[in-house]
């Protein structure tokens, strides 16, 4: 290549400005869009698991139903060639000054694990200091350090301090709680956890470990999340179990060991005394009575159960991968549709940039040139708006997307920033499309030109012949039709290639953008149908067994009261060969007939009412998607403890978080042979304020059997929480979607006026105003724009509901309903570029010089 032909090269990069921008500015987006959702869920991941790392994470837990000692510790001592463990002390305390649920751990001397990441200030030095969790100083914006904290609930665990007023020195994030809210439940005040405090190991009276935190080494390099982390996990938490197995027995014989100790001075006095007084002795009688009392005690000590969980058993660290993975599915699907669209506008841009050049590529041929030689421009020209459009895009891309996605969940959790990373396969997979839109398609359109005689190429290509249109033998409709309403039908179907890149084009911009928003309307109303239309309920009480007079008239009290319904909810787990088990709630309600005034069972589609029958389970839709089972079906479900059963499906019912199973009692007793147990109570409330609704979950959980209370209004905004995160991720789709459905118009409208140039052209100097030239191109443009829009909504649809069968999770299912706003939206969006290119084209054609365009070749 010549410098010569080498300056021809640039400056017709330069006379063609805005196609050369246009071409960058397409694969720019494209390319963006692409590696940036693409690097986003490794990004997100890769934080994580570095802050995992570097807190250093406990992989499993330990606890017992009553408490752990050292004799537990020795046993994993014993394994410390493959484990890392760290006691943990604990209190729950239900504050009476707030009704605020705290937890005031005792910080170890020396953090080996879950170690805490100090926001501000310091860790406690002396016993009468104190750091909060950040989520304190959210709940209680006066708390700042240098402030007086103080301890302050019953007499009882008082008395478990050894001081409780403190000076707090500093806030800090534990890597057990990533979520911002969530802190897990207790078995007291109100039953969820509102924040953590950590204290020096002195200031708990307790000498009874409260939970044993485990890291196996196993694991210290192996990505978590993945199939290998959860093999070798399940390994390891068989080693845990085998290894503490015998400390249950021994546990047991230690309490009752010391249960007889304290009963001993008894023994001694009833032995003492049979021996100095007759048998039948009131005295005597009431010592051994006493006696056997305290022995019936201690041979009721049964063996303690001991808990194990592990990082999956965190709804934090779970819902964290899981918004992650709704990510990386989003990435799947949507970046490749949206270069998909940018390599269709390359095609056509290049395709009308050889038949401009025709003339120049005669004369270079006439001249001797090679038709390498002539066909290097296209590749120059192609190249270097794809390498630069690749680059810039790959730079925006990576950096911008992942940080603005990551920030949106950031306020859910309290990870720290991401760092971004380069995928280099999706980069170069980026730039091998990209380089295929432009050179790949400059070869194809050239491969023909280039085998032409000179003399060929150096005369324009005949203009494409009119053709009688079908719509013309209409003769009553043709006749009443203007002359430009005419010219524009025919003009329509003239260019049958460009009718097709335009509607195409469009309608990839308008589907993405129905599918951005489609997207926002199944996850708000994921919340509003769950919460407001099939639960109408607003806590759910949970007892040890069946009620008791004393727990119903505590349920019933107070002004907040309105009405409850008694059920069994228990867990079980649904199981099928090829399928992941899933856990799936059971609700046996005792009086069937009024369930519907708590829970709506319906048919999603038709929202037809579903009652619960005496042959047939109702499940939820779902878990009968998962496992492709339908009305008439059967499932296979287990109860812990017991044979797995098989239940027959005789509905399947709307439902949108979580799985649920609902039998009538009768059912039920078919299935277990047993009568069920109502150990849940469905409360609703009357018009209550959140305090009221903690005052009332306090006042329940100091009641013997009681064991939980979880009020929906938490619940609920968590989930909405959850899902305001994802609606500023879908504002990303339908932002990105709207840019490149502007480009794309532009694109097409600037390649319109340039092939019809002499047209347009001539009927200005036929007399046409700038304003009727406009409208000659602009009533084609609304023709298509609005066929686009028509064919997009189809398009849409089925994006959409493709997209929500890959993002979905297991326990989640989104409502795969599209909101007739969100159809209008994108059609005002796209009808809105369409008129600004129409106004910035009206401006070019002003400008037209109409002798240039009239010259002829010859």
């Amino acid at each position: 290549m010549t410098a010569a032909y080498f300056k021809t090269i640039m400056r017709e990069i330069w006379s063609s400005k805005a196609r050369f921008a246009s071409i960058l500015l397409i694969i720019f987006l494209g390319v963006a869009f692409y590696t940036g959702i693409r690097a986003t869920g490794p990004d997100m991941s890769q934080a994580a698991n570095d802050y995992y790392k570097q807190q250093k994470l406990a992989t499993n837990s330990v606890q017992s139903t009553l408490g752990l000692t050292k004799s537990d510790t020795q046993v994993l001592a014993k394994h410390r060639s493959q484990l890392t463990y760290q006691t943990a002390k604990y209190v729950d305390v239900n504050q009476l000054t707030n009704s605020q649920v705290i937890r005031v751990m005792a910080l170890p001397t020396t953090q080996r694990l879950n170690q805490l990441r100090v926001v501000s200030g310091h860790l406690p030095r002396h016993a009468n200091e104190i750091v909060l969790d950040a989520q304190a100083k959210r709940l209680q914006p006066k708390l700042k350090i240098g402030s007086t904290y103080r301890i302050s609930s019953t007499t009882k665990r008082n008395q478990q301090f050894t001081r409780r007023t403190f000076k707090v020195v500093g806030f800090v994030n534990s890597p057990t709680y990533v979520e911002n809210t969530d802190r897990g439940v207790t078995n007291v005040g109100k039953g969820t956890l509102d924040y953590l405090v950590y204290v020096r190991p002195q200031v708990l009276k307790s000498s009874v470990i409260t939970r044993i935190d485990v890291q196996f080494k196993n694991l210290r390099g192996v990505t978590p999340y993945t199939a290998k982390y959860r093999r070798l996990n399940r390994k390891n938490t068989a080693a845990l179990k085998r290894w503490l197995k015998p400390q249950a027995k021994k546990r047991q014989q230690q309490l009752q060991a010391q249960a007889t100790a304290k009963i001993k001075p008894l023994q001694q006095a009833t032995k003492q005394l049979e021996s100095q007084v007759p048998a039948g002795t009131a005295q005597l009688v009431k010592l051994q009575t006493q006696l056997k009392q305290a022995q019936a005690k201690v041979a009721a000590i049964k063996a303690p159960t001991y808990l194990y969980t592990d990082r999956s058993d965190n709804p934090g660290y779970t819902e964290y991968h899981e918004n992650t993975q709704r990510v990386v599915a989003l990435s799947t699907v949507f970046p490749l549709f949206f270069i998909a669209i940018a390599a269709l506008i390359c095609l056509t841009t290049m395709t009308r940039m050889v038949e401009e050049l025709r003339l120049q590529m005669g004369t270079l041929k006439a001249l001797g040139y090679s038709n390498t030689a002539v066909g290097s421009e296209f590749m120059v020209y192609g190249g270097l708006a794809a390498l630069i459009g690749t680059a810039l895009g790959v730079a925006f891309g990576v950096n911008f997307f992942p940080r603005f996605i990551a920030q949106a969940y950031g306020s859910m959790y309290n990870l720290p920033a991401i760092h971004v990373q380069y995928i280099w396969l999706d980069i170069v997979i980026a730039l091998v499309i990209a380089l295929l839109c432009t050179l790949g398609t400059a070869l194809v359109v050239l491969r023909v030109d280039l085998r032409a005689l000179p003399a060929s190429l150096l005369q324009p290509r005949a203009p494409k012949a009119g053709k009688t249109l079908l719509l013309e033998r209409w003769r009553w409709l043709w006749r009443r039709l203007s002359f430009n309403h005419k010219i524009t039908i025919r003009n329509l179907f003239r260019y049958k290639q460009r009718l097709l890149m335009t509607v195409l084009g469009i309608a990839g911009c308008m589907a993405m953008m129905i599918t951005g928003f489609g997207l926002k309307d199944s996850i708000g109303d994921i919340s509003v149908k769950q919460f407001n239309q099939l639960w109408h309920y607003d806590a759910v009480v949970t007892r040890s067994g069946q009620e008791t007079a004393q727990q119903r008239r505590a349920i019933s009290k107070g002004s907040t009261y309105r009405a409850s319904m008694k059920l069994q909810a228990k867990q079980v787990t649904v199981k099928q060969a090829g399928v992941a088990e899933q856990t799936a709630t059971l609700g046996i309600p005792a009086a069937q007939q009024h369930l519907s005034k708590f829970v709506v069972l319906r048919h999603r589609q038709s929202h037809q009412a579903i009652q619960l029958g005496t042959h047939g389970a109702v499940i939820d839709e779902k878990l009968a998607k998962l496992y492709g089972v339908q009305a008439g079906d059967q499932l296979t479900i287990k109860v812990a403890g017991q044979p797995a059963k098989k239940i027959r499906v005789s509905a399947i019912a709307e439902n949108y978080v979580n799985h649920f199973i609902y039998m009538s009692p009768t059912y039920y007793r078919q299935v277990f042979k047993q009568a069920p147990v109502y150990n849940t109570n469905y409360v609703q409330f009357k018009n209550a304020s959140t305090k009221q609704q903690n005052a009332y979950a306090d006042r329940l959980l100091k009641q013997t059997g009681i064991q939980n209370v979880t009020l929906m209004s938490t619940e609920k905004a968590t989930n909405f929480k959850m899902l305001d995160s994802m609606n500023l991720v879908v504002l990303i789709f339908v932002v990105s979607a709207g840019a490149l459905a502007l480009v794309v118009l532009y694109n097409l409208t600037n390649i319109n006026v340039s092939e019809r140039i002499r047209e347009l052209s001539t009927i200005k100097v036929l007399g046409f105003y700038d304003g009727e030239v406009t409208m000659y191109i602009f009533r084609e443009n609304l023709i298509l724009t609005v066929l686009g829009m028509l064919v997009g909504c189809f398009l849409g649809n089925w994006l959409h509901a493709y997209i929500l069968q890959t993002a979905e999770t297991n326990a989640l299912m989104f409502s795969p309903t599209i909101h007739p706003l969100s159809y209008i939206y994108s059609a005002l969006l796209t009808l809105a570029f369409s008129l600004l290119v129409m106004g910035m084209m009206h401006w070019k054609l002003k400008r037209v010089n109409m002798l240039d365009a009239l010259k002829s070749v010859d």
